[in-house]
């Protein structure tokens, strides 16, 4: 997964544009082929609202991202909804034709292109606000406290290496629900994921997010891109035709606008809450 909160794209030529529409859509194979009317392109993806998800509005800030990109190429999108890792495998094998989002890893660029740069996430530590403000500057500031993790998130090298050093030892869970359910239960004192996720998913269990605190500094900052197989035979070609997709919905307002529904929504800011969950 993402991880994956958490991030830039263009290009432009009438050849290309020709190209394109001379590609098409296999309909029995999710790997697209060509056609005389508009290509249809696959990408596998998962669930990690509110950036991707198939109940979301677009399929999720960062898949409407993407769909925005690829449309203003004349090129439509279909998104396959599956396991992350299972998404990633089946994209690097070519039965897909790209797979969002991901944030950066050495061997993820030993198999796939990347494209440039989606959205900067923040990946950050949650405690309970009533708590006393934890601060931390080192892994060994908070060896004292209880931590949770999920299993298969992208976390920091230096996050992993505290770990094998036992100098944290977090008690690792399937799901990020599942972390803050045990916050706050007060089973633990912290688990890290991404910032708008963890808010997201903390409105989906009716819990007030001016119970959760963000403390600083953030984990990371991680990137997200659209990666394609670099097997894929057209895969440069996609890639580029994407990147400038991307680079015209930013200068055209249409990036800026859908990222910002984002920032503007009650699960994030307790401000504009009317009433708090219960």
């Amino acid at each position: 997964m993402p991880f994956p909160s958490c991030a830039d794209l263009r290009c432009g030529s009438a050849l290309v544009l020709f190209l394109c529409c001379n590609l098409a859509v296999a309909v029995d194979n999710p790997v697209a082929s060509t056609s005389d009317v508009q290509r249809t392109i696959t990408i596998a993806t998962g669930e990690y609202p509110p950036w991707t998800g198939a109940g979301l509005p677009d399929n999720g800030q960062v898949n409407q991202v993407i769909q925005a990109a690829f449309a203003s190429e004349n090129i439509a999108v279909k998104f396959f909804y599956l396991p992350w890792k299972r998404a990633f495998e089946e994209t690097r094998q070519g039965r897909f034709d790209a797979s969002s989002y991901w944030y950066d890893s050495t061997e993820r660029r030993t198999f796939m292109l990347f494209s440039d740069p989606l959205v900067i996430n923040r990946t950050v530590f949650f405690q309970r606000s009533e708590d006393p403000p934890i601060q931390w500057q080192t892994f060994a500031d908070l060896s004292n406290y209880k931590l949770s993790a999920t299993v298969g998130f992208t976390y920091t090298e230096a996050f992993y290496q505290a770990v094998d050093s036992k100098v944290i030892d977090p008690l690792m869970v399937p799901s990020d629900t599942q972390n803050i359910k045990l916050l706050i239960a007060k089973r633990t004192d912290l688990f890290a994921t991404e910032e708008m996720s963890g808010f997201y998913m903390a409105a989906q269990l009716h819990i007030d997010p001016r119970k959760l605190r963000v403390i600083e500094p953030a984990l990371s900052t991680p990137t997200g891109y659209l990666l394609i197989s670099k097997v894929h035979p057209e895969g440069e070609h996609i890639m580029a035709l994407f990147n400038r997709g991307l680079k015209t919905i930013k200068a055209n307002g249409t990036y800026q606008k859908i990222l910002a529904r984002v920032d503007d929504t009650s699960f994030y800011d307790p401000a504009k809450i009317d009433k708090a969950p219960k």
